[in-house]
């Protein structure tokens, strides 16, 4: 292999973090990126639909010459805690217990230390970098300029377009997410939420293939069906979720910093977020900052053909087409590689 691969641990309070750093074969203090993952239990190489989204982004940035720390988040693997039962600041903290444990590697520079998230980790990555100067820049992949519950009615009514879904029945499922989120706020009891959460999933079908219909709606498949969304909304994950506003860290974020987005991307459309964090970066006086959309990218940057999450499985496992020497380039420019 071109590059050292080795298996680490490291802690944030209580919780343990399990993961793989990858690191150049030149001798020195190399800059380095940390991947943080999106919403769900997910192993340090974000596999998703069969697709090693992490892997990918650290074996290509490390062969430029960048170290790399992909670890499993909490509840998977060798990381402690459990999926959705903490918060997005949780989360951000954690990422900065990432940066404090590459700070104390004499094969890192600690002055060049970055965060890359993707997804809920490109929330995380601004929460982390408006709280320490320890971050030496972010990259922010589909991440959201819209208040959490905002960000839920946009994604629910995207995808239900892309799957063909009529303007009343996205009416429909959107009024009744409007419902759910009411209830979450309020904390009402699951027998009031669990009905609506049954209406939704069942309004969900109406575009998927007959064979997905049937599994969702056989009786004990759907009884868990519901049991796991309505896990989600309860969890304390959810709750801070709905009411975060991703504009309070942005408009803190003075690091240099990129945002990529997909063009087909359903569950962070671009439309509802792009133009929002443009404004809030230059309104803040960010003097370095970068936002670049991915010609027919979905949601985890994939060439698609509608962007609908049921489209992940039939698509090819590897990213778009100058994605990933975007990505590199642009982190190139901004740290100093180890050529010796």
């Amino acid at each position: 292999m071109s590059y050292i691969q080795k298996e680490v641990v490291f802690f944030n309070k209580d919780v343990t973090l399990a993961g793989t750093l990858t690191l150049p074969r030149t001798s020195g203090r190399h800059p380095a990126v940390v991947l943080l993952h999106g919403s769900g239990p997910l192993n340090r190489d974000h596999e998703f639909f069969g697709m090693k989204t992490f892997w990918i982004i650290a074996d290509h940035l490390t062969r430029r010459g960048v170290a790399v720390l992909r670890y499993d988040s909490r509840g998977v693997g060798g990381s402690g805690g459990a999926p959705y039962q903490f918060t997005l600041q949780d989360v951000a903290e954690d990422a900065l217990a990432a940066i404090r444990y590459l700070k104390t590697r004499n094969d890192i520079n600690p002055a060049r230390i970055g965060l890359c998230g993707i997804s809920q980790g490109a929330i995380v990555a601004p929460i982390a970098a408006s709280g320490s100067e320890d971050v030496a820049f972010i990259i922010c992949l589909a991440g959201i300029g819209v208040p959490g519950a905002q960000a839920q009615i946009a994604q629910m009514t995207s995808i239900a377009k892309a799957n063909g879904a009529s303007e009343q029945e996205i009416a429909e499922l959107v009024e009744n997410l409007k419902r759910i989120i009411s209830l979450v706020r309020n904390e009402a009891d699951e027998a009031e939420i669990r009905p609506l959460i049954t209406t939704m999933l069942k309004n969900q079908c109406v575009s998927m293939s007959q064979k997905s219909e049937k599994q969702t709606q056989d009786n004990k498949a759907a009884d868990t069906h519901v049991d796991c969304v309505l896990s989600w909304y309860k969890s304390p994950w959810f709750r801070f979720f709905i009411d975060y506003d991703p504009k309070t860290a942005l408009k803190q974020v003075m690091c240099p910093a990129l945002f990529l987005f997909g063009e087909l991307d359903t569950q962070v459309p671009l439309q509802a977020n792009r133009t929002v964090i443009g404004d809030v970066l230059k309104k803040s006086g960010n003097k370095d900052y970068t936002l670049k959309t991915i010609p027919g990218a979905n949601h985890v940057f994939q060439v698609a053909n509608t962007g609908s999450p049921y489209e992940y499985l039939s698509l090819e496992k590897k990213f778009a087409p100058g994605f990933l020497e975007f990505v590199s380039d642009w982190v190139l420019k901004r740290v100093d590689i180890v050529t010796q």
